[in-house]
């Protein structure tokens, strides 16, 4: 989402053509980046009318680094199943950034005022990705934006630049607002939030190396022509997320300060209606004719089927990543086998025990279920 993700320009209220998804490359500067400008951090945080604080979501019932954990491994499963499906350029780049946010706060416990409130962001925010794949497979209605992307992934000659931008629209312009407006956006005190909210900006700066790389080397090698890593990239980019995640603070006051029905359908589908007409703009920047077979090839020949990460820190699942695991009947069979040798007589009961307990165990289902 930063420097090089985004950069298309704003007009009439969606993003028009640009150079990331046409492949015109930004001009090189000079050898540094410039300077991240937190102009953000000078527009003032509203009161709302309404300030709800954020509490256990699905598949972290308590804030900890197991909740990053388990999020990550389900990224990771999903990047995983779906190959060189095109959905799979967004899973990546969503694995990658949550690799980053894992290893910034192992890092650096304190590098958020609330680092609880991330966390539980961050589940929530994980859970209505997961939902969309889900009704998306199941042939159930989606948002708009969100539409066009699966669509946009399922036909046509997009380079991996627009499958990329119509999954960071979908879940940034139409999803992220919703997810704020339910933890809320001030502390029980009534003091803001926002500081966090800007500070993840430069988070999503440092994510944006390893997300290219990510995917040039899985999908499709014209990245690195769509989102080159120079200075004019990096600025461009950087203000446009910038600009998206302060109208994605704004829109969250306006669901909170929406005290009638009437209201809050006005301020609905105000959202839907630009995350959707800005996807069709992403979606509209045409490609040579046979693109796509040639992304596909590209992908056939270069996707590795263990995907790639963020840097050392990036996690592994554990056991505390998970809810429920897998009983493994190989742990069992000794002990059994030790206990009829030392009491013959309860031989065939412990063997029913054994076979009850391993019928149980395989019948579990790994992690918290979709909801």
């Amino acid at each position: 989402m930063a420097r090089g993700w985004i950069r298309i320009s704003a007009s009439l209220g969606m993003c028009a053509a640009a150079f990331a998804v046409c492949g015109a490359s930004a001009p090189a500067a000079g050898a540094d980046s410039p300077p991240n400008v937190g102009w953000p951090d000078l527009l003032p945080a509203l009161g709302t009318a309404e300030n709800p604080q954020p509490g256990p979501q699905p598949g972290c019932l308590s804030p900890s680094m197991a909740c990053l954990d388990y999020e990550i491994a389900r990224m990771r499963e999903a990047q995983q199943g779906l190959g060189c499906d095109h959905r799979g350029v967004f899973a990546t780049t969503y694995l990658v950034l949550t690799e980053v946010l894992r290893n910034t706060l192992a890092g650096d416990p304190a590098y958020f005022d609330d680092r609880d409130y991330l966390i539980y962001e961050d589940a929530l925010f994980a859970h209505y990705y997961f939902r969309t794949l889900d009704a998306w497979e199941s042939g159930q209605a989606v948002p708009g934006a969100w539409r066009v992307a699966f669509q946009t992934a399922a036909s046509g000659d997009a380079n991996a630049a627009q499958d990329m931008l119509l999954g960071i629209n979908a879940h940034v312009q139409r999803d992220m607002p919703y997810v704020m407006a339910t933890l809320g956006l001030h502390r029980p005190d009534g003091s803001s939030r926002k500081a966090d909210h800007d500070r993840v900006n430069q988070l999503l700066d440092d994510a944006y190396g390893p997300v290219v790389r990510a995917v040039a080397a899985n999908y499709d090698d014209f990245v690195h022509t769509t989102n080159p890593d120079t200075p004019a990239d990096h600025l461009a980019g950087l203000e446009l997320v910038k600009t998206w995640r302060e109208n994605v603070w704004r829109n969250a006051e306006r669901l909170l300060d929406a005290t009638t029905l009437e209201q809050r359908q006005a301020v609905e589908q105000s959202i839907e209606s630009n995350a959707e007409q800005s996807a069709r703009a992403i979606a509209a920047i045409q490609q040579p004719s046979g693109y796509r077979a040639q992304r596909d090839a590209y992908c056939a020949a270069h996707f590795r089927r263990t995907p790639a990460t963020a840097g050392p820190l990036a996690p592994r699942p554990t056991k505390t990543s998970f809810k429920r695991a897998k009983h493994k009947p190989k742990h069992r069979r000794p002990r059994r086998r030790r206990r009829g040798h030392r009491h013959p007589g309860n031989r065939t009961r412990s063997k029913r025990r054994g076979l009850a307990h391993h019928g149980r165990g395989s019948s579990q289902s790994v992690g918290p279920a979709r909801r």
